[in-house]
């Protein structure tokens, strides 16, 4: 029955886009050919750099087959229908019996398409050369058949007439060796099993696998039912009921096939035309002058090829055009080296080499990014903003980095690795620069403004205020121009201590000292007032006395008259009055005295102007000095006056000097709180310090486990290599083997002919004897458990020797009896060997004899799938099967 992968006319199929119309004007190009000057094959330099230009995903077409079966006919009809050109002028059609294809060839222009998934594919039709062509040997068809199934993601097998027993073999040769491939590559680069799906959600190796019948006339039926192309298909898959000698080998064939190519169908296609004239000049026809048959066919080969559209993807990474360039170079260069083709050694090496461009693409986008101003030059870098910079211009590179990248994890995961490394690296470089270049600012604009500072606090009228504007604008300056760091905070805290706390004591000190001098001043002037205010208390004193003198006076003035002719007598006496007065003015602390003594003077000059009233003359001279005396008074409250407001100006004074000496206290309790803070992140910066030695001490016991680590590569690194010779062992076995196995096979086509030569009816059953006698060692061999491989590869000529043999000369069903058994063993039911010691054999003795038993079930396929099966587990297979038996 046909696998659930097998669907008709699935609406989700990939279609071409109108915009194909421009790649019919591409040309056929040689991607892969042949120098017979060197006996080796090269690229196609013009192809190889088309293909570097198409970006991916790709999906590339592959129609591979015998020799002069209508290849690049076919590739030309395909084109035809993408491109909705009727006759494109495609690949080259020989009408003769040469060949007209070598080596593998492309088309030019990627023909767009939309997959079944909705993603744009960039399709690439190949061409390759036909396969048992007369001037090619067997290892040159080998070469190109296994090429183009490496590079393709849907590979059509070009076949004339039905599925026969010459193409299985020629398929499951190919088959075998893609296998091995992947079945001894999967321990080295821990690929997948085969069909399986990577992450992408696509199947790693196999490519879809289309078997188109050309010239298909017959009627698929199978017990009297008709069955669909995918029916027959699965049956002549089926596994081979007999018991010839070959018979595990041809099943072991069918079982390869079907383990490649798990996505597989077959399509039939008839002739395109019945005239032979037609047929030899088919490149010249118009699409719509073809059998009708032939394009309804076409149409159902077109929708097949459609739904099978997938991105072509290797270790689970999707192949642009740059990357199939490269995996075409290296197989080409591993097969003229004598080596098959290893798809995953291969893709390795372009994986790695692409890897390594995205790194340097990485880094360059970090450096594009990554450009702090750690010259000093404009604000400074703050290590946050340093950070921030680092982790944008990261996330940069690492875009850039994915974006280009493709293989395995492991090989992404060192190549991140590595990046993230160095452009840490790089970061941790820059912050040193910065912590230096920020240093270095710091204590050049530090020196600068310690001098400054110290011309101002020693300069005359220096204030705290002044020094605080002065803190204040550099402070501001130098958190713009001094990057954050542990640096720039401690010796801005010594700047302060060492600079502006001592500068500032100073001024508090000179403060302090002009306070005193204020106080001292104004406890002067308070002297001086209360001196004066006892001076105007004896001057209101002697006012008071000289009013009542001038009452006195103003009786005089009456009695002036009277004794204006006794002043002349008195005129002497009234002299050493007016000096005595004289000495009054001059001696204030004798004032009351003197006062006194002019009352008296008075009051005598009262009695004696009784007697001199007629004197009058004096009268004016007593009024000078009355008029001195009252001028006196005036003077003294004058200078009270000013007494009185030079003492409020110094307590003014006083009062404004008591408040600066408190704002400069204030000032210094804020400095110091400010000097304990500084010490606090003093000792934070200690304390981070303490940590990054504990780090820094981490990170040397990590350097051990990286040695150690080290060391464990390189042992993983020398299993690998004995894994590759154990590889190349297999290689040369499988060569003894197959070798064998045509050795058996001429043996047998050599009984069925002598089985088939008429004879008498006295001797048929001697002849038939004798012809199973001599294939009788064969099938004793195989059933004696000889040590056969699953791959084996057809020589041509014996090939075509069987094949006219079987088509000219049948042999019967009853006609070949069957062989005597050569031993117990071979005797036994189903031809198993019990006769074995499993402890005793390799893991392929214990495989082989599973398969040549016909034992081979899911568990055996899982075991040989596994990179972890080992001997014991395959001991403990083999011995549970000999008890089942």
């Amino acid at each position: 029955m046909a696998s659930s992968w097998f669907r008709r006319g699935s609406t989700s199929s990939a279609v071409a886009e109108p915009s194909n119309a421009q790649a019919a004007q591409g040309k056929p190009l040689v991607l892969i050919g042949f120098n017979e000057a060197t006996s080796s094959w090269e690229v196609g330099q013009e192809a190889m750099r088309v293909l570097q230009t198409i970006p991916g995903p790709l999906c590339t077409v592959s129609v591979c087959g015998r020799a002069r079966q209508g290849k690049s006919f076919l590739l030309n009809q395909i084109l035809s229908k993408f491109t909705s050109v009727d006759k494109p002028q495609g690949f080259v059609v020989s009408p003769t019996h040469q060949s007209c294809t070598r080596g593998i060839w492309i088309w030019s222009a990627p023909i767009t398409m939309i997959g079944p998934d909705g993603r744009k594919l960039n399709t690439i039709l190949m061409d390759c050369e036909g396969v048992d062509a007369v001037d090619q040997g067997q290892q040159h068809s080998a070469q190109i058949f296994s090429l183009a199934v490496l590079l393709s993601s849907i590979f059509i097998y070009n076949q004339i007439g039905a599925i026969d027993a010459i193409a299985i073999e020629r398929m499951a040769m190919v088959c075998s060796l893609a296998k091995r491939i992947r079945d001894k590559s999967q321990p080295v680069a821990g690929s997948r099993p085969l069909g399986t799906s990577s992450a992408t959600g696509q199947v790693d190796f196999s490519p879809a696998f289309i078997w188109l019948l050309r010239d298909f006339q017959l009627r698929l039926e199978s017990n009297g039912k008709q069955i669909t192309p995918a029916e027959y298909l699965e049956e002549a898959l089926l596994p081979v009921k007999g018991g010839e000698a070959d018979i595990a080998n041809r099943n072991q064939m069918r079982t390869t096939i079907k383990a490649v190519f798990p996505d597989r169908d077959v399509a039939t296609l008839v002739r395109p035309a019945l005239s032979e004239s037609h047929l030899q000049r088919l490149d010249t026809l118009p699409y719509s002058s073809l059998r009708p048959e032939f394009r309804r066919d076409m149409d159902i080969v077109m929708r097949l090829v459609a739904s099978k559209a997938r991105p072509l993807a290797v270790g689970g990474s999707l192949v642009s055009g740059k990357a199939l360039a490269a995996l075409t170079a290296a197989y080409v260069d591993a097969v003229n080296h004598g080596a098959v083709p290893q798809l995953v050694t291969a893709w390795q090496g372009v994986s790695r080499a692409e890897t390594q461009k995205a790194f340097d693409e990485a880094a360059a986008a970090y450096g594009q990014r990554f450009k702090p101003d750690l010259d000093g030059s404009g604000s400074a870098v703050e290590e946050q903003q340093l950070y921030e910079l680092h982790q944008t211009a990261l996330g940069a590179a690492l875009s850039a980095f994915k974006s280009g990248a493709m293989g395995e994890a492991e090989l992404l995961g060192e190549f991140e690795a590595k990046l993230r490394q160095q452009l840490e690296a790089t970061y941790q470089e820059a912050r040193r620069k910065l912590a230096v270049s920020g240093e270095r600012v710091a204590s050049e604009m530090l020196a600068a403004e310690s001098g400054k500072l110290r011309a101002l606090m020693a300069g005359p009228g220096a204030s705290v205020e002044a020094v605080e504007s002065e803190l204040r604008r550099f402070l501001d300056e130098y958190d713009l121009k001094v990057p954050s760091g542990p640096y720039k905070y401690k010796k801005a805290a010594e700047f302060l201590m060492n600079t502006t706390i001592i500068g500032i004591k100073g001024i508090v000190q000179n403060i302090l000292k002009a306070k005193e001098e204020a106080a001292g001043r104004a406890a002067a002037a308070e002297a001086k007032v209360a001196e004066l205010r006892t001076d105007l208390a004896r001057l209101s004193e002697a006012d008071s006395r000289a009013s009542d003198a001038a009452a006195q006076l103003s009786a005089a003035q009456q009695e002036a008259a009277r004794l204006r002719g006794q002043l002349e007598a008195k005129a002497r006496h009234m002299s050493t009055l007016e000096a005595e007065l004289s000495t009054a003015r001059q001696s204030e602390a004798s004032g009351s005295a003197a006062q006194q003594q002019l009352q008296q003077q008075l009051a005598a000059a009262k009695a004696e102007g009784e007697r001199l009233k007629g004197q009058l003359g004096e009268v004016p001279r007593l009024q000078q000095q009355l008029q001195g005396l009252q001028g006196q008074l005036q003077q003294a409250g004058q200078r009270e006056a000013a007494a009185l407001a030079e003492k409020a100006a110094a307590q003014q004074e006083a009062t404004r000097l008591a408040g600066q000496l408190s704002t400069e206290q204030g000032r210094i309790s804020q400095l110091q709180a400010e000097n304990t803070a500084g010490r606090s992140e003093l000792d934070s910066l200690r304390s981070t310090v303490a940590e990054l030695r504990q780090q820094l001490e981490g990170a040397q016991v990590s350097k051990v486990q990286e040695s150690h680590l080290q060391g464990q590569l390189e042992e993983e690194r020398r299993k690998v290599t004995a894994q590759m010779q154990e590889i190349a062992t297999l290689t040369n076995d499988l060569v003894k083997e197959r070798n064998e196995h045509d050795n058996t096979r001429t043996q047998l086509a050599q009984a069925k002919t002598a089985a088939a030569r008429p004879s008498s009816a006295g001797n048929a059953t001697p002849a038939a004897g004798s012809g199973g006698a001599r294939v009788t060692p064969a099938a004793a061999a195989g059933a004696g458990g000889r040590q056969r491989k699953r791959a084996r590869t057809a020589a041509e000529d014996e090939d075509d020797a069987m094949a006219d043999a079987e088509q000219h000369t049948p042999l019967p069903a009853e006609a070949e009896p069957p062989a005597e058994p050569a031993s117990a063993a071979a005797a036994s039911p189903g031809g198993i060997d019990k006769d074995i010691n499993p402890e005793k054999m390799t893991i392929p003795q214990l495989k082989a004899w599973v398969t040549d038993s016909s034992l081979e079930d899911e568990e055996f396929f899982k075991l040989s799938q596994s990179s972890k099966t080992k001997k014991p587990d395959w001991v403990k297979y083999v011995k549970k099967k000999l008890a089942a038996c």
